[in-house]
């Protein structure tokens, strides 16, 4: 007999994707199911949909109570020995049939599951986060792989067992709710999968504005993630150097070009260099001009080859692992996330760090959000 389905899909106002969304829920086949949606300040838009989705259970909030506070209470209501959780703004793959039971066979064999996650390709900025989402499908198929745990999810579609859930507490008034339950998953040793087959489509934000929101809300709440277990993460580090490290590079392809270029002394390199040039020019005029630029333009020369080559290198892992997730890749969109987008993102993280380590008091947590 199927184990039964808790879904839910908490709503802040309306969604222009839940209609569509709850009609593939509703369409497919999966036996045992049933579906909470939570809306937080609903609209007209919002409201009238309860009567097109008779089967579905509308919770309405006068209020915004946040997607944490109203997420653990419908868990209380509901009836499903699988809980899972999907972002508004989601759509079912296309080619993503039996869902439901793609998930039930997967969640046999751990007890979290997550599927891939994949940008809705519908505007340039859109088109540049699709790689970053690129980075987190890999990073959380590889932990799957290597340890068959890992330290954060991605919320927008993960799946969990009833008694994971409650033993875990459920979700924590934290900024990034996902990201915490999935360490305190890792560091209890719930076991983890990643399904690479199977996912879900989902939206980037709509302005280079409400994405830069977007992020410093998650670089804070990353950074008081970070200070909070950092112990805990130190320890992994040590214990899985080989999972933890790599992940952190296909994450931020910008660090190591940052770290080298932050380091490394550039005078030994210079002189090194420039000694050797000298002493060929000696034995060969033609080299005199270029050791004459070389000795002020080396140190500027060998950060441009080493950006060449990184580039180059992330530009061919970046295209391997597209084709092995089945996902879309374009060079010159990747060079733009590669160049600006990724050192951007990278800098707030940074800087939300050292805002968090350094002026805890004046960081504003906003719980409802």
């Amino acid at each position: 007999m199927s184990k039964k389905f808790s879904i839910f899909i908490p709503v802040y106002k309306e969604s222009n994707f839940l209609a569509n969304l709850l009609d593939s829920l509703i369409a497919d086949p999966y036996p045992e199911k049933e579906i909470f949606v939570v809306v937080d300040e609903p609209t007209e838009k919002s409201l009238s949909l309860a009567k097109k989705f008779e089967k579905v259970h509308f919770i309405w909030n006068g209020e915004r109570k946040g997607k944490v506070n109203v997420l653990n209470e419908t868990v209380d209501r509901s009836t499903g020995e699988y809980l899972l959780f999907l972002d508004s703004d989601v759509l079912l793959n296309g080619n993503s049939n039996n869902f439901l039971e793609t998930i039930a066979s997967g969640i046999k064999e751990a007890e979290i599951v997550e599927v891939k996650k994949e940008i809705m390709r519908d505007s340039f900025l859109a088109r540049i986060v699709s790689y970053d989402y690129l980075s987190f499908n890999f990073t959380n198929w590889f932990f799957s792989r290597k340890l068959n745990k890992c330290l954060g999810l991605n919320g927008a579609a993960f799946a969990i067992r009833r008694e994971t859930f409650l033993s875990l507490g459920g979700f924590r008034r934290v900024i990034v709710e996902d990201l915490d339950i999935g360490t305190r998953a890792f560091i209890k040793g719930i076991r983890y999968k990643f399904i690479k087959n199977l996912g879900v489509y989902t939206r980037a934000p709509p302005s280079w504005k409400s994405w830069f929101d977007q992020r410093k809300r998650w670089a804070i709440g990353t950074a008081l993630w970070f200070k909070e277990y950092f112990k805990d993460l130190l320890r992994i580090v040590r214990a899985h150097p080989g999972v933890l490290l790599p992940s952190l590079l296909f994450i931020f392809p910008c660090l190591p070009f940052f770290l080298v270029t932050l380091f490394t002394p550039d005078e030994l390199y210079v002189k090194a260099f420039y000694i050797a040039l000298l002493f060929l020019s000696t034995q060969a005029s033609l080299l005199l001009p270029p050791t004459a630029f070389t000795s002020t333009s080396l140190a500027v020369l060998r950060n441009l080859f080493l950006m060449i080559g990184s580039f180059g290198t992330y530009s061919f892992v970046f295209y391997l692992l597209a084709r092995k997730l089945g996902c879309y890749f374009n060079p010159a969109e990747f060079a733009i996330f590669y160049l600006i987008y990724s050192p951007l993102w990278l800098l707030m993280i940074i800087a939300s760090i050292t805002k968090v380590y350094f002026k805890q008091k004046e960081v504003d947590i906003n719980w409802k959000v």
